[in-house]
């Protein structure tokens, strides 16, 4: 099968790394006018665009009835389509109803470090490793510079969960925090990423050093530490078997991003 939107190279390394980033999915003018969308309904609640000191609540929600705004729909360009359908197939290249949930993070003054709690994978560790059945899918829709709150994710982690679940696989009847904690504990590098730097300046650049700044072989693949930083008008296209957490955003401006989950479907 034919690809018709991504190259041989952005496959390659989808499959090495578990993501993706699809440059102007949508145009600058199109995230613009979603931002609107989305400040417009904080501006209600007192969460002014042009004043950071109202800026209080660390991750907003309740937006949700946002999703049908007309706005929303120019995620689902050509190329979004395309990317998706060439990792997915043609026959899951239809847009959804909608394109998911508002993530929202705004700065914190804590200082930024890779994240020590949360890991987890979002879909059912039981799917197989390939072929691919479904995504996650990110719409940025403002600009996340480095350690301004872009996704965190393990480069790279989605060969290696599938090979601890598959090698000791959890119990039918396991809860998602049991199954996080089995592949959190099944190699000592996930185990070492679990440990909080307890704020200490020294322990916290190490950790960055060690987990961000270099890649570390586990299990015959290099992992990697690594923040989803894009421009307004990206999609960044991730693995359901890819570890992530939320960051935090020690820049100066709101990270606001759609999130979509594209899986099929469960049988019963």
């Amino acid at each position: 099968m034919g690809t018709t939107t991504l190259t041989d190279q952005e496959l390659e390394h989808f499959d090495r790394y578990g993501y993706l980033r699809v440059s102007g999915a949508f145009t600058a003018d199109e995230a613009a006018a979603m931002c609107d969308v989305v400040w417009h309904e904080l501006e209600s609640r007192g969460i002014r665009r042009a004043d950071p000191t109202t800026w209080t609540e660390e991750f907003p929600d309740h937006l949700q009835h946002l999703r049908k705004a007309p706005e929303f729909q120019a995620v689902g360009s050509p190329r979004t389509l395309g990317a998706i359908a060439d990792l997915l197939g043609p026959a899951r290249a239809e847009p959804p109803k909608d394109w998911g949930a508002y993530f929202l993070l705004f700065p914190t003054k804590r200082p930024w470090t890779v994240p020590w709690k949360a890991w987890h994978v979002d879909h059912d560790w039981t799917d197989p490793l390939t072929p691919l059945v479904g995504l996650k899918v990110h719409a940025m829709l403002a600009p996340v510079e480095p350690r301004a709150g872009g996704m965190t994710i393990v480069a790279g982690s989605h060969h290696v969960v599938a090979r601890i679940l598959e090698d000791d696989p959890p119990p039918a009847d396991a809860r998602a925090a049991q199954i996080r904690a089995r592949v959190m504990r099944g190699h000592p590098y996930l185990r070492d990423l679990s440990i909080d730097d307890q704020g200490d300046p020294d322990q916290r650049a190490a950790r960055i050093a060690r987990f961000h700044d270099r890649e570390e072989e586990v299990l015959g693949h290099g992992l990697r530490v690594v923040e989803l930083t894009a421009d307004a008008g990206d999609v960044i296209l991730i693995h359901p078997l890819v570890l992530h957490t939320r960051p935090t955003n020690a820049g100066t401006a709101p990270r606001i991003l759609l999130n979509k989950d594209l899986y099929p479907p469960r049988k019963e």
